[in-house]
């Protein structure tokens, strides 16, 4: 197979809650299209990654889009910079409110 590029001997982090792990990342187009032992396909361009951590995407753990949302499901613009899972409540949260009586 080949790559339009291979992140090689880097520490995988892929968000599944599995462990850290060494391997290679294959990238074509826009996807990644492997993971594990690429020491022996062909790529366009062949990153070393040693010493550094690699993972396809990022969780953002305190986000303010509780709102956003209903109107912009792509959560522009952290989508836009690899952000691939946002978790919403932590903060801010819509909710139903009382009707507010008359004269309170």
């Amino acid at each position: 197979m080949s790559f339009d590029v291979i992140f090689s001997h880097g520490l995988v982090v892929d968000g599944t809650g599995a462990p850290p792990r060494r391997a290679d990342v294959g990238v074509k187009g826009d996807r990644i299209t492997a993971i594990g032992d690429l020491s022996a396909a062909q790529a366009g361009e062949r990153v070393d990654c040693t010493g550094l951590a690699v993972s396809p995407g990022f969780i953002d753990i305190h986000t303010h889009y509780d709102p956003q949302i209903l109107w912009d499901s792509g959560l522009t613009p952290s989508s836009w910079y690899g952000v691939t899972t946002a978790i919403l409540g932590n903060c801010v949260s819509l909710r139903p409110n009382r009707a507010s009586s008359s004269g309170s």
